[in-house]
């Protein structure tokens, strides 16, 4: 299936250029970078998911290849829902390139938010330290006063 989506000219073999981008993929998707890496290489992917050639995603082409890029079946259909603007339940490159922009802005935030997580977690953890309770005793003790 992926090898058919790299055989762009349909000769039966892929060349340099798509066995690169075969493992640009891979490693984006190994470190979790899928969202940055279509927002940077956002034409090379459009191209690869036009599998027809008429400059348009359908949601059929989309769905078959979303795991080379963790997108989840719910999350694909708010992708068309939201981002086809000619309503034609097809993406042209404009609409796409929307998309992958929301989508790594989508991801920074989340970012930001697990870092925000982690850091006030860590503060709670100095503060019990500081005091002389852990986070156990600390709850153990509002059981007890109810």
């Amino acid at each position: 299936m992926v090898f058919d989506m790299l055989d762009w000219n349909a000769m039966g073999e892929i060349g340099f250029e798509q066995f690169y981008m075969l493992v640009c993929i891979l490693l984006s998707h190994q470190n979790h970078l899928e969202e940055q890496f279509m927002y940077r290489h956002s034409r090379p992917v459009f191209d690869l998911l036009d599998l027809d050639g008429d400059l348009k995603i359908s949601p059929d082409n989309f769905c078959m290849y979303r795991f080379l890029f963790n997108i989840e079946k719910q999350e694909l259909k708010e992708l068309f829902h939201d981002f086809d603007i000619t309503g034609d339940h097809r993406l042209n490159y404009k609409e796409f390139k929307l998309y992958t922009i929301f989508s790594t802005d989508k991801s920074q935030n989340k970012g930001k938010e697990k870092k925000n997580l982690k850091l006030k977690s860590t503060l709670m953890k100095k503060v019990f330290q500081q005091v002389g309770m852990s986070h156990k005793s600390l709850l153990e003790k509002n059981e007890i006063q109810k």
